[in-house]
């Protein structure tokens, strides 16, 4: 994505907030610069954060301070109006699915909105008036939170892809952004209209207010990856156009969009907008009607580093976000675990604006200048760390002066008897920290790297009861890589598709249900079904074929040791006949004189 919503500045520009990829939490004062807090999930290594959301800046009004007659009848209603105003929540999305909701105010985690996505949340926008939140996924739904409660209020399916950003732009109306944008009825979950304009993914959507206190926006900008072109829609309800109605044009691919709140209703649009090479753009425009022609900047403003001599040894820094005032605007430039923060007054008779920074005095910062405000840690907790890190216990063959003496004081009554016994401790006993590196969460390290011999020295695990209660511990969020790397290893060795026939029977029993759910892993496993077909057809001609060469290779080997195939008769018949006689009378022709008197001879006897 072109845009990941890491980092933020507060709807009033008084604090900017940057989620890093270790999954820190960092909120700097604009007008100081200095961190002001610091926070870290204690599961930021497996959920990092995706998605990051200040809530809505509500100045204070009449009814912050109701008559005591109707103190009991408003008081509900005061404190639902004022609910993120006195938490000044920020709400973190992460690749996990889950929500957590950090309150700047308490400086900790507020809550954490668990069971309603299932992958990665993409974007979070505040309702206009309620203690609720919208969120959208790449699970393809958008979930409505009730904040008071801490549960999933509504939840529907938007598209058929990935929505990548939501915006709630009217009381009773929700847009949701893909590829595409559409509108929603929030009671009904109802579709109202569809705008089409865009071929990439919409990371970021931005409602355009009619007024300073008007919470209805008529139009709503875009902006999508790799398109050079910020979309204006209009987004009321009668009417029905889905083309957009003005564009404006950067020179490179945006990455950020900020607008400012008008004052007055007859006020101009100002937008500022920041592309890939950490350029703003700030354009203005009135919107009354259709413009064909893409829009131009009127201002560009950029920041260098370096002194005041040549411009040579100048070198440009990226900005990282922006937060518009009409008049001026508000940049962090530079690192971003370490922003610099500029205020800029800009005007349009002078197009470009280039901001000079000079880089950061390497010097030690007081304390009392720099208190951060973190996250109390408990004591009792237990850190997991691998087996090979853990520490030597000390031994008393060697460096026997080296080992530090413990004073009798600092002994426990436990550990006293234990040194008077005379009985040797048992090595069971012995408590050790525990590990990390178990079967399962070698298993997740293996498919979040596609580390191949990771993989396959967890594969040749032959245990089937070990090897089911890993899949049992695996998180939903790895079986679609783990499906992916069994039908990846089934084409391969024989013996390796052998050892992955126990995973898969393992996977389909205990995740039947989560894979008849998501159409990916159903058409890798149809994949798998006919990689197996194919090997039990080939199966009874490879057995005919090995049957031959056994035949062909006994043979071979009885030949080899000289061996007469041929056998002697079990019986040999002889005949008893004279054999000169019969030889003399087939000599001498006796036999055949014989042959002719015959008759005469019978006759005579007559």
């Amino acid at each position: 994505m072109a845009s990941t919503h890491i980092s933020s500045f507060s709807d009033d520009g008084e604090y900017f907030a940057h989620s890093s990829s270790d999954g820190t939490l960092r909120i700097f004062e604009c007008a100081t610069g200095i961190l002001k807090q610091e926070y870290s999930s204690s599961s930021h290594l497996s959920a990092t954060t995706s998605s990051l959301t200040w809530s809505r800046h509500r100045k204070e009004s009449v009814k912050s301070s109701p008559p005591k007659a109707k103190k009991k009848r408003l008081s509900k209603s005061y404190d639902e109006e004022h609910f993120e105003d006195g938490l000044k929540l920020i709400a973190l999305g992460t690749t996990a699915g889950t929500v957590n909701l950090y309150s700047f105010a308490k400086g900790l985690l507020h809550t954490e909105l668990t069971g309603g996505h299932v992958s990665r949340v993409n974007n979070a926008c505040w309702h206009l008036s309620k203690p609720e939140l919208f969120t959208c996924s790449e699970d393809q739904t958008v979930v409505h939170w009730d904040l008071k409660k801490g549960k999933v209020r509504h939840k529907w399916k938007c598209d058929t892809s990935s929505i990548y950003s939501v915006c709630h732009c009217a009381e009773q109306r929700l847009l949701t952004a893909s590829n595409n944008i559409k509108l929603w009825d929030i009671e009904t979950r109802t579709l109202l209209q569809t705008f089409t304009g865009h071929s990439s993914p919409i990371f970021q959507l931005e409602p355009v207010w009619q007024g300073p206190e008007s919470d209805d926006a008529n139009y709503v900008l875009s902006a999508a990856v790799d398109d050079r072109h910020i979309s204006v829609w209009n987004c009321s309800e009668s009417v029905k156009d889905k083309n957009s109605i003005a564009s404006f044009s950067v020179p490179d691919e945006p990455v950020s969009m900020s607008l400012s709140k008008p004052s007055s209703l007859s006020q101009e649009l100002v937008l500022a907008v920041i592309t890939r090479k950490g350029i703003v753009y700030i354009f203005q425009h009135i919107l009354n009607g259709k413009k064909k022609k893409p829009l131009v900047s009127k201002v560009t403003v950029k920041a260098v580093m370096g002194g005041s001599g040549d411009a040579s040894d100048k070198s440009d820094v990226p900005i990282l976000a922006s937060c518009l005032i009409p008049g001026n605007v508000t940049v962090a430039c530079g690192n971003p675990v370490q922003p610099i923060f500029e205020k800029v007054v800009y005007d349009t008779s002078k197009p470009e604006v280039v901001i000079s920074l000079m880089a950061p005095a390497k010097t030690l910062v007081k304390d009392e200048y720099s208190q951060v405000k973190r996250p109390e840690i408990s004591k009792h907790m237990t850190t997991l760390i691998p087996a090979d890190s853990q520490p030597l216990t000390a031994t008393r063959n060697k460096d026997k002066n080296r080992l530090r003496r413990t004073s009798v004081s600092e002994l426990t009554v436990e550990e006293r008897l234990a040194a008077m016994s005379t009985d040797t401790p048992s090595e069971v006993n012995v408590k050790q920290p525990p590990v990390a590196n178990t079967l399962s969460r070698l298993l997740q390290q293996g498919l979040l790297s596609g580390d191949s011999k990771i993989l396959t020295g967890v594969f040749q695990e032959t245990n089937e009861t070990i090897v089911r209660n890993t899949i049992k511990k695996l998180p939903v969020s790895c079986i679609i890589p783990l499906v992916k790397e069994i039908e990846k290893g089934m084409t391969g060795h024989s013996q390796h598709a052998w050892s992955l026939s126990r995973w898969t029977s393992s996977l389909i029993s205990c995740h039947t249900s989560y894979i008849l759910s998501v159409p990916e892993i159903i058409a890798t496993m149809n994949k798998l079904y006919q990689t197996l077909i194919s090997r039990q057809k080939f199966y009874p001609q490879m057995l005919q074929l090995k049957g031959r060469l056994d035949l062909v290779k006994q043979e071979r080997h009885l030949r080899e040791e000289g061996e007469d195939t041929t056998t002697e008769p079990l019986l040999v018949y002889q005949d008893e006949s004279d054999s000169s006689d019969s030889d003399s009378m087939v000599i001498d022709g006796t036999a055949l004189e014989s042959d002719e008197n015959w008759e005469d001879i019978s006759d005579m006897e007559s």
